[in-house]
């Protein structure tokens, strides 16, 4: 009982709640980077939340599977089709032994999530099923899909229908504002620049991925005559840079850091960055 990958697209790995309890070993929390689209996804197929899934990233993917089962997508909204034939995405969506289930264009939002009734019968890692490509460890062969990986899965069946809330339908806003805290090391810096990080608006640029988003802004003035040794980082960490730009540590960053950190996202919050666009405008709104 199998699902067989036909197209992998840009990024698509296996991820479930995470692993914790291992940071003092160097070893990143991974799983979701969207924990509440995933979460959805495994409720409609009847999983437990945090069940491993698999999380697209911009492009789709394509499987053929030799087993009748229930699946269900949420998070960013793609094109789905069952043997060619579109199918809708806001319910669950039933397979026969020998049909292919594709997903086309992006529509809304970064990242799908893909759950399938019964989940995926992979050897968990320090107790988890999450990949993390950066050490190739966990998911399937500790990397990203490819072409012909054939999944194992664990107990697949079908389920009843479940139609997702309209309200949970991904919209990419022009303006994205998250909660966060005051950072660690937010007294090195003057009233101004606090102030002015608090204020400003961030683009994400391209160069962001699950270890971090690299974002743009009017640069911050950097701490003068500053030097700290290397302290725990937490996903959501916003970290100052000598240039006075900035970098978000996000799920699959390193355990420690070097940078100061003038705020850190609220974790329930993290979600919503998992769904940002390059260019896309980013506030943070600091509850003090």
């Amino acid at each position: 009982m199998q699902i067989t990958i036909k197209k992998a697209g840009a990024f698509t790995t296996l991820q479930d709640h995470g692993r914790f309890m291992h940071g003092h070993l160097g070893m990143p929390v991974s799983g979701f980077m969207d924990a509440e689209a995933a979460h959805l996804a495994n409720k409609m197929v009847g999983n437990q939340p945090g069940q491993g899934l698999i999380e697209i990233t911009w492009t789709g993917m394509s499987f053929d599977i030799d087993v009748d089962c229930s699946v269900a997508v949420a998070g960013a909204e793609f094109e789905c089709w069952v043997n060619n034939k579109q199918v809708q995405t806001n319910q669950v969506i039933h397979l026969k032994q020998g049909d292919c289930f594709k997903m086309g264009q992006l529509q809304q939002g970064v990242r799908g999530y893909l759950a399938v009734a019964g989940g995926f019968a992979v050897t968990a890692v320090a107790g988890s099923q999450s990949t993390l490509t950066v050490a190739d460890l966990g998911g399937y062969q500790g990397r990203a899909l490819q072409a012909g990986d054939q999944l194992p899965l664990k107990q697949p069946h079908r389920v009843p229908d479940f139609n997702k809330p309209a309200w949970k339908k991904i919209q990419t806003p022009s303006i994205l504002v998250v909660r966060a805290q005051p950072g660690p090391e937010i007294s090195l810096f003057d009233p101004h620049t606090i102030k002015q990080a608090f204020g400003q608006a961030y683009h994400l640029t391209n160069d962001c991925n699950r270890q971090g988003f690299r974002l743009n802004s009017e640069p911050l003035k950097y701490p003068e005559n500053f030097n700290m040794q290397s302290s725990g980082l937490l996903p959501g960490s916003l970290q100052v840079t000598p240039d006075g730009q900035t970098i978000l540590a996000m799920i699959d960053a390193q355990t420690t850091g070097g940078y100061p950190r003038i705020l850190v996202i609220n974790q329930d919050q993290l979600h919503k960055l998992a769904q940002a666009r390059p260019e896309q405008s980013i506030y943070f709104f600091v509850e003090v």
